[in-house]
């Protein structure tokens, strides 16, 4: 009788999470990813060692999760960028609202009306197209991630949909289970499975 051996290094490992995640991204080609043969050699092992870690403990769901959470890392880092783009130019704005002050009140000091009014109306523009921006952009950008357009929910739509064809009987607990939790699943059509 076979004992039960060695414990898995990589589970053992306090990197164990990064290291999934490299095995994750490099089978996908993305960014962050290694190949199983570079997280062997960096771990000082087979790289069959990997293969099997891959198998035998790197679900489905693991996968899932961590392609998700690259997306909406990616997504919210965009979102980053934009609400700064936004920032800077409501800096500008006020930059140049403060600037345009400082020229009316020297126009006020050497008594020149004229210029007084043109830099007043300047300034009233700047400050319409202030308020203007800022009621367009008072809040800050969100992203809304929707699962029911995920690939992955749309699969497992279709999937669902597939085996209660195979097995009408199966049809009705499920539903009555999805009910229970509050759940929908629907056909593009709005009608239910």
């Amino acid at each position: 009788m076979k004992g039960p051996g060695r414990k898995n290094t990589i589970l053992m490992h306090p990197e164990r999470k990064t290291i999934i995640k490299q095995i994750i991204l490099g089978e996908q080609g993305l960014p962050g990813g290694m190949s199983k043969a570079q997280v062997a050699k960096r771990l000082g092992m087979h790289p069959d060692s990997i293969v099997r870690f891959r198998k035998e403990h790197i679900t489905e769901e693991m996968v899932r999760a961590t392609l998700a959470e690259v997306r909406i890392s990616k997504i919210e880092g965009d979102t980053a960028v934009l609400n700064e783009d936004r920032m800077d130019v409501a800096r500008t704005y006020e930059s140049l609202a403060k600037r345009v002050e400082k020229i009316i009140a020297r126009a006020e000091e050497n008594e020149d009306d004229g210029f007084t009014l043109s830099a007043a109306e300047g300034l009233r523009r700047i400050l319409r197209d202030i308020a203007t921006m800022h009621g367009k952009m008072a809040t800050s950008l969100t992203v809304e991630v929707k699962l029911s357009e995920s690939a992955e929910w749309v699969t497992l739509k279709r999937i669902i949909r597939e085996v209660c064809d195979e097995v009408p009987e199966a049809r009705e607990p499920f539903l009555r289970k999805m009910r229970r939790e509050a759940l929908s699943i629907t056909r593009e059509g709005s009608n239910a499975i």
